[in-house]
């Protein structure tokens, strides 16, 4: 069995085969191409072993034009925040 990330925890093993979507999860982390229900924003941080930063990035990115009634503005200002700060993080790791 492969190794689970440390933020795993196992939302499927009481769902029916017919249960398409997690209930808690918002509308607006899900995606649309099915992945035993449908793709959500932390697969896709999960599967690319994002950091944090870059992995609320690119949540707040993937929910831009569903959450709020601005066009994405106020999500796409946060991902760009988490972005400089990732980029900050690695500045510092590399100039020690």
């Amino acid at each position: 069995m492969a190794e689970k990330n440390k933020y795993y925890w196992d939302t499927t093993r009481n769902m029916s085969a017919t249960q398409e979507t997690d209930n808690r999860v918002p509308a607006y982390y899900v995606g649309r191409t099915p992945r035993t229900g449908y793709y959500q924003a932390r697969y896709v941080v999960e599967d690319f072993d994002c950091t944090y930063n870059v992995g609320t990035a690119v949540t707040y990115c993937l929910r831009s034009k569903f959450k709020h009634e601005d066009g994405g503005l106020e999500c796409l200002t946060k991902a760009k925040a988490h972005l400089e700060f990732e980029i900050e993080r690695l500045k510092n790791l590399h100039n020690k």
